[in-house]
């Protein structure tokens, strides 16, 4: 019906954006998730070793680095806003063990080093940059289609939240932004 109603209506773009919003849709299953206890109190749902280290363990075998690394490439593969900052609080690091992780990353080449302006973090995905205003951070173009953002003209957007959130469980992203790559 999902699929009709979309390929009817001509209205895809608008549609995506509200289904995250719908019964079944990823609010209401980041709600049981949160309820489950899936991840340990205390412990963030955007640290991939809490929220699915069995994910973790592939990509570090895949990647041939460490679970630490692993993690770091799933939170830049996927969120909206994994600043330095964030990813240390997220995953209980020390500035030190942030750039230990980072370095074993970098020397993969599966992600770049970088400075660009209101970012907060020094590692990306390879790939192009979309500039989008303030209160948003400006983040990878490969990063719009899961968060379901839609740049318009003057760095606005148009996106489900009025701030660029997770669509999904951050589990389930996690494993969507593996798979895609």
């Amino acid at each position: 019906m999902w699929r009709q109603l979309r390929e009817v209506t001509g209205l895809t773009g608008a549609l995506d954006r509200v289904a995250p919003l719908l019964p079944g849709g990823g609010l209401e299953r980041m709600l049981h998730r949160s309820r489950s206890g899936a991840v340990e109190t205390g412990a963030y749902e955007a640290g991939p070793r809490h929220s699915c280290p069995e994910l973790v363990e592939r990509v570090a075998k895949e990647l041939g680095v460490g679970t630490d690394a692993a993690a770091l490439h799933l939170q830049l593969a996927t969120l909206a806003a994994p600043t330095d900052r964030n990813v240390r609080r997220w995953n209980g690091w020390s500035a030190k063990q942030h750039r230990q992780a980072a370095a074993e990353l970098l020397a993969t080449g599966a992600v770049v080093k970088a400075k660009r302006a209101r970012a907060g973090q020094t590692l990306f995905l390879p790939g192009d940059w979309t500039e989008i205003g303030a209160p948003h951070l400006p983040l990878e173009k490969a990063k719009l289609t899961t968060h379901a953002v839609w740049p318009l003209y003057g760095n606005s957007v148009v996106a489900p939240f009025v701030r660029i959130l997770p669509t999904a469980p951050l589990h389930e992203m996690f494993t969507e932004a593996w798979e895609r790559r």
